[in-house]
């Protein structure tokens, strides 16, 4: 079983062609080429963490791309998701877990806020926000981790392709020297003061 993740894939969103640099000409291309690509890395048994604004297509749609989705799919509701289509949908069975608001995670001693905005946690080693939102820009803060469609951090990766659980820990442990030492220069500050 392994684990991947994802935030703002906006299947069936077409304006998303025109506010990101997404290499589609049409919403149907771009929501069938990522479902494919979904599917390609996905086994039934394995987690996705989505974090949020899944698809922006009508009810029936969202259900329709739901289907198609292999692996067990929990769901961290964006601002574009509907709360009421998402608890219907979670009855349905087509989602593992549907939250309204974030999740914890913990792996490799590294914890992790899960949620569709980034949060500010503050300077402290081995914990992470890991978000979506904030589409193709950077995020702001070391300690913030975007794992949306469009996120630069994963540029190098196929457009539309999640992202592993190694992948983004190899991201935390590339951030980590940094965070540590501004972490302990805080501490002696502090002393100092």
């Amino acid at each position: 079983m392994a684990a991947y993740f994802t935030a703002d894939t906006h299947f069936w969103h077409k304006n998303i062609l025109k506010f990101t640099e997404r290499p589609y000409k049409t919403v149907e291309e771009m929501t069938n080429d990522m479902i494919n690509k979904w599917n390609s890395q996905v086994n039934n048994n394995d987690i996705i963490y989505h974090l949020g604004d899944l698809c922006l297509g009508n009810y029936d749609q969202t259900v329709e791309v739901l289907k198609q989705l292999k692996g067990k799919i929990i769901l961290i509701k964006g601002n574009h998701d509907f709360s009421k289509h998402y608890k219907k949908i979670n009855e349905m069975g087509l989602l593992h877990e549907y939250h309204e608001v974030g999740i914890t995670l913990k792996h490799n001693k590294q914890q992790m806020w899960l949620s569709h905005y980034p949060m500010e946690i503050g300077l402290r080693p081995r914990k992470w926000s890991v978000s979506g939102h904030i589409h193709q820009n950077e995020s702001s803060l070391d300690n913030q981790i975007n794992v949306g469609v469009d996120s630069p951090h994963f540029k190098h990766k196929p457009f539309g392709e999640l992202i592993t659980m190694d992948e983004l820990y190899d991201v935390m442990m590339e951030r980590s020297p940094s965070i540590e030492e501004r972490y302990m220069n805080q501490k002696l500050n502090q002393k100092d003061g």
